[in-house]
């Protein structure tokens, strides 16, 4: 279907925002959505402390289920602040406590810096799920688009180390094939929508992203052994019509269900990258933050 016509007359009135991204809004908190209570917090590594900030739900139950949310932003940009109204939806609609991961961002701490962090502080909350008020069964991870890569490799990783079992994970519009091709790309979204509507592939500084310092190489998602995609958690994905990174998701979604998991992938036609923290008040914001709780919520 076409461009959303708000999506396309943005962009037309902020050329510049097609290949710098759209910045993100920070309102005042008495505008943000409610919850019951914001604590901020650190998670002890064995060189610095991770920041995380925890949102707690007004329904008071016996349980909560946990959701360690990685923000986006490249994996050089974002923090806690700047996914603040996501984390309060999901909180809010879901019934799930929220733990939000202020990760080290490249390129002053090069990955594999921001996959430790988020990995130790998933960790953690699984050790400490009784102490947050939730179970270790219930521990779920996800994001939107760096974050979601990160979630996917917690995932990923928590399965070979046995670490840890995660129930679900969510994993909105993921980078999930980490180079910067474009007209050479076997994926077709990104010949025909990089740099066009607030996401540039080619700026993502792709060395940075994962490299070998943990003295494995890095293989992407998208070819992990097989054996090993089949013991991954129940996934949420999103994708977005008009995203160059729109392919390369539906393609996880196939692998993902080909290896025997239960997948629900769901693409926003008219969409762009991004819309679940742009342009609030918009049908397909909505629509996302519905969707995600409806699956948290789900067995």
């Amino acid at each position: 279907m076409p461009l959303h016509h708000y999506i396309e007359q943005y962009f037309q009135q902020n050329f510049e925002t097609r290949n710098n991204g759209i910045p993100l809004e920070y309102p005042p908190l008495e505008k943000r959505p409610k919850v019951l209570k914001v604590e901020e917090q650190t998670v002890e590594a064995k060189t610095h402390q991770i920041p995380i900030r925890i949102y707690t739900p007004d329904d008071k139950v016996e349980y909560y289920p946990l959701f360690v949310f990685f923000h986006g932003g490249g994996f050089m940009d974002g923090n806690i602040e700047s996914h603040d109204v996501s984390c309060r939806l999901l909180c809010q609609l879901s019934g799930y406590k929220v733990i939000s991961v202020d990760y080290r961002l490249a390129s002053e701490h090069p990955a594999p810096a921001a996959f430790k962090d988020c990995y130790t502080v998933t960790k953690w909350v699984y050790e400490n799920a009784a102490d947050l008020g939730g179970r270790k069964e219930d521990v779920v991870v996800g994001g939107p688009s760096a974050g979601g890569n990160l979630a996917t490799v917690v995932a990923l990783k928590s399965i070979e180390t046995k670490d840890f079992q995660l129930a679900k994970q969510v994993l909105h519009y993921p980078i999930i094939d980490i180079d910067i091709k474009i007209k050479d790309s076997e994926y077709q979204s990104r010949n025909l929508y990089n740099a066009k509507y607030g996401v540039d592939i080619t700026k993502s500084q792709a060395e940075l992203l994962h490299n070998e310092q943990s003295g494995q190489p890095y293989v992407p998602p998208l070819f992990a052994d097989k054996k090993i995609l089949s013991l991954m958690p129940k996934t949420l994905i999103f994708t977005a019509e008009y995203d160059p990174l729109c392919d390369e998701g539906e393609v996880y979604a196939e692998k993902l269900k080909e290896a025997g998991v239960d997948v629900k992938l769901v693409r926003f036609d008219g969409g762009i990258h991004g819309f679940m923290q742009n342009f609030p008040g918009s049908p397909d914001y909505m629509r996302g933050y519905d969707i995600t709780s409806e699956f948290l919520i789900s067995d």
